[in-house]
């Protein structure tokens, strides 16, 4: 009889001890699964460049602090914080070099891109860089009062905003006065003033830290003497915001807000940005823009549709942005928070990951996507990581904050690394895979390219990157069952392949539990490039059951489409072909 794999491989799946095909592996390192069900060796994580710093008696790596990667305007961007050093790379080219783009804090920094500028948050260094010049965020400065009489009073109009020390206020001058005072007190300093509209050339003073005098009558008018003025907020305010280590882009059917969260001293806040004069801005973070989540550390926020999910460790919650009316009649968007689910929630902090439209967390029981349910507002979490459970369930003895998740949508597939192991969930043809060699700090995904930071060194990954260096890959079979009952000789394997460059293979029978292995090498050069069958006659006798293992290593790429195993009972030999 013949057992074959022609409906296609099936990855890995640690739940199958017997099976009686060929196509699902119990072992697999380095070979991912193709949507028309082959198996092929994945490429090497090549090396872009390593940056080190060199001095007559010393040398040391330079660490790399942040990486991003994307479009402003119509350019693609790899842009990566040095020790002090924003650069960029045409990576492009063969061998790049960084651009220096300018200098920021030796700080662990996130970096997004808003309305065509790529923002970098730096420590207590908030910075814009527009495709050509790098620029310090001063922050959008708010009309905190309007329509103030000289002694004070007025409408509140904005709140402070957390990231710039200064206010401005409008007065309407009663044609009588030469003291305007202040909404606060314990000024620093007064900026600028202006009267209707134009800047204000004459002298003035600051008057006891809380009022502005001047020499001469300010004339009547309504809002017409504008008075911009600095305070600084105090270092725990300014570290509501500074001290943020994630950011997601969120404004469901309206205006778009930076939501920020990951702040070790309120790890269950989530901070926003507001519109400034009515346009969406991340540059103006009000005081009181922020919601309390739960009791627990924010691990994650991910985008479904018009929803926000809100994951803590053992709870989800949902939010979505409402407009509402204020006292005075002013209409404003609103984030509203509901809890979604009290058990289930995200073990381990990430930036979030949502695949065909489906948050991902990890939970106590595995991976879980978020699916909707025919009652509005709720999700149930369904756990889809059984084919790898028994890893998941070691690595939940791990430290979970060495986790790291994203979705690497051009090949449609999950990624989920700890300790430089990929588990890979292809979401395209329902598969699981897992590669070894993946060590990094930091990930990001560009188009057909994966991005990686390990140590002072960036690294690029990809199907269509070619090797630099050596790939060793591992197939090995579930125990297979000829027949139903009784032993069976397995006398012959035929494979179709496909080998471009160097390759090694080695096809390996072992029969049952035992560590005895009959193996066959096949070596292929530089010059090979090709599709191919491979026949040979393993001899495996009175076997029940066996397994069969395929390790592929070398520079070069392998594909296997399919295997076919003879095995004859009682001498008889049934020879079909391959399936």
């Amino acid at each position: 009889m013949i057992l074959g794999s022609g409906k296609g491989f099936a990855g890995i799946d640690e739940r199958i001890e017997l099976q009686n095909g060929v196509n699902i592996a119990k072992y697999m390192r380095n070979f991912r699964v193709t949507d028309s069900g082959s198996i092929v060796k994945r490429n090497a994580v090549k090396e872009i460049i390593g940056f080190g710093a060199v001095g007559p008696e010393w040398s040391r790596e330079l660490p790399i602090y942040g990486l991003w990667t994307g479009y402003l305007g119509n350019r693609e961007y790899v842009v990566i914080s040095i020790d002090g050093m924003l650069c960029s790379f045409d990576v492009s080219l063969p061998n790049p070099t960084p651009s220096s783009i300018g200098t920021i804090p030796a700080e662990e920094c996130i970096m997004f891109e808003f309305n065509g500028f790529l923002y970098i948050k730096a420590g207590e260094y908030y910075g814009k860089f527009d495709g050509t010049n790098l620029y310090t965020v001063e922050g959008y400065i708010p009309c905190v009062a309007i329509g103030c009489a000289p002694s004070g009073g007025g409408e509140i109009l904005e709140q402070i905003n957390l990231i710039c020390d200064k206010r401005r206020v409008l007065f309407s001058p009663d044609g009588k006065a030469t003291v305007f005072n202040l909404p606060e007190s314990g000024i620093d300093s007064i900026v600028s003033v202006k009267l209707d509209g134009v800047e204000y050339e004459k002298e003035y003073s600051l008057s006891e830290g809380s009022a502005v005098q001047f020499n001469e009558i300010i004339p009547e008018g309504i809002n017409s003497l504008e008075i911009i003025y600095s305070k600084r907020n105090s270092d725990s305010d300014r570290k509501r915001i500074f001290g943020c280590t994630k950011v997601m882009l969120f404004g469901g059917n309206s205006d778009g807000r930076a939501f920020l969260w990951g702040n070790p001293d309120f790890p269950n806040y989530r901070f926003h940005s507001d519109l400034a004069d009515g346009i969406p801005s991340v540059e103006y973070f009000p005081v009181n823009a922020f919601t309390v989540i739960g009791n627990s550390k924010i691990n994650c926020i991910v985008q479904q549709y018009d929803r926000q999910l809100i994951f803590t460790k053992n709870e989800a919650y949902y939010s979505y942005s409402e407009l509402q009316k204020d006292a005075l009649g002013n209409i404003y968007s609103s984030f509203p928070v509901f809890s979604l689910n009290g058990s289930k929630g995200c073990l381990f902090e990430t930036d979030g990951c949502i695949i065909n439209n489906r948050p991902v967390t990890l939970c106590d029981d595995g991976l879980n996507m978020w699916e909707s349910t025919s009652v509005q507002n709720e999700k149930n979490a369904i756990c889809f990581s059984s084919p790898i459970g028994k890893s998941i369930s070691r690595l939940l003895d791990q430290n979970v904050e060495d986790f790291k998740m994203f979705d690497f949508q051009a090949n449609r597939e999950l990624y989920f690394i700890h300790d430089g192991t990929a588990y890979i969930y292809n979401y395209g043809n329902g598969n699981f895979y897992i590669y070894d060699g993946f060590e990094g700090s930091k990930y990001s995904v560009f188009g057909s390219k994966l991005y990686i930071v390990k140590g002072n060194t960036l690294y690029v990954f990809g199907n269509d990157i070619e090797n630099d260096k050596e790939v060793d890959a591992v197939w090995e079979s579930a125990q297979i069952a000829a027949k139903k009952t009784g032993r069976c000789d397995v006398i012959g394997l035929d494979t179709d392949i496909h080998v471009r460059g160097p390759v090694n293979l080695k096809f390996g029978f072992k029969k049952g539990l035992s560590e005895n292995m009959t193996e066959r090498d096949f070596v292929f050069t530089d010059s090979d490039d090709g599709f191919m069958r491979i026949s040979f006659r393993p001899t495996i006798k009175r076997a029940m059951p066996f397994s069969l293992k395929v390790t592929a290593s070398g520079k070069g790429k392998f594909i296997a489409h399919g295997f076919a195993i003879k095995t004859r009972e009682k001498e008889r030999s049934f020879r079909i072909g391959l399936q």
